[in-house]
């Protein structure tokens, strides 16, 4: 399996989730994240929200890999950790789900996990 894959799914998910964001607004009710300018402040804020669902995702990908899990059942398990991760992440924040930010960003991170591949070329 190829550890690429976890900076790949991970880092493209924030990065287009900070892009898309304020765009389709997942930020509605929140003044401060309708300009485009924000962007490396959302980034950054992504980034370091994110780091505890990334830790459980490599973690998850470390035993996988070490008990061998057939491949086409690494991705959606890893998938769906990181929207299980966004929306315990998000919940935390608000104490409430934004079901838009929510979807947004879990269509983001499902798009990007199905884009790269777990396997060995």
């Amino acid at each position: 399996m190829r550890w690429s894959y976890i900076f790949l799914h991970w880092g493209s998910t924030i990065l287009l989730a900070a892009l898309l964001l304020p765009i389709f607004g997942g930020f509605e009710n929140n003044v401060i994240f309708k300009d485009l300018w924000r962007f490396p402040f959302i980034l950054i804020g992504g980034i370091i929200l994110s780091l505890p669902t990334l830790f459980a995702y490599i973690l998850v990908f470390f035993v996988l890999n070490h008990y061998k899990i057939h491949i086409k059942w690494i991705k959606p398990i890893l998938i769906s950790l990181t929207v299980i991760g966004i929306c315990l992440t998000y919940y935390q924040l608000s104490k409430t789900l934004n079901l838009m930010f929510v979807l947004i960003y879990s269509a983001i991170a499902v798009a990007c996990g199905l884009l790269f591949k777990v396997g060995k070329k």
